[in-house]
């Protein structure tokens, strides 16, 4: 009976299999996929599902994937919501919640588009009798965004290349109130010391 030859290939395979049966395992590293409070964002994410019509529940759930970070799944979700709630008279908040992911993307003409469609969900609700479903000050509140969106806008600048410039072209459009009827008051001069004198 003849023995096995044994070739260098054969050598090779045998090591290789030797250090791996022989050494230890890698350590392994995890970090959380969300950051912030998981369980904030499931709960509020099991409210949209539990109550699909609910605009603040989605406006919620949308903030709060927006700052986790992961404000394309923020954008999903709020247009998602918005479009499931058709007929709810707080549907407002679920289109201004995607105005806003939209604006954290620097994607400021959808975001017009939704602030538009969140005014007018607003002025819906109120007209078919519900005026608390989209409070007065809130529409106030709503149309100062849209106007600021709108001007920053209409000036054609990106704010992606220059989101100082946009702002500043979005705060044009907004009539700034300074009071400034107030006499000045001077600050009382710092009192002397004993025994010192100052020089005229």
């Amino acid at each position: 009976m003849a023995l096995p030859r044994f070739t260098l290939v054969d050598l090779a395979v045998a090591t290789v299999v030797a250090v791996a049966i022989f050494l230890p395992a890698r350590e392994m590293y995890a970090s959380n996929a969300i950051k912030g409070d998981e369980f904030a964002l499931a709960l509020a994410e099991a409210r949209t599902m539990a109550r699909p019509g609910d605009g603040v529940a989605a406006e919620d759930f949308t903030r709060k994937l927006g700052e986790a970070g992961m404000k394309d799944w923020a954008i999903e979700a709020s247009t998602r919501l918005s479009e499931r709630g058709k007929d709810s008279p707080t549907r407002w908040h679920a289109l201004v919640a995607a105005s806003v992911a939209y604006v954290d993307k620097l994607d400021v003409v959808p975001a017009l588009d939704y602030a538009n469609r969140a005014i007018a969900a607003c002025e819906s609700a109120r007209e078919k009798g519900d005026a608390a479903a989209c409070p007065t000050w809130e529409e106030v509140r709503m149309r100062l965004y849209q106007q600021h969106l709108d001007a920053g806008v209409k000036s054609g600048i990106d704010p992606k290349v220059d989101p100082k410039g946009f702002r500043r072209a979005g705060e044009s459009a907004l009539r700034q109130i300074r009071i400034n009827g107030a006499p000045d008051i001077q600050p009382p001069a710092p009192s002397q010391p004993a025994g010192s004198a100052t020089a005229p």
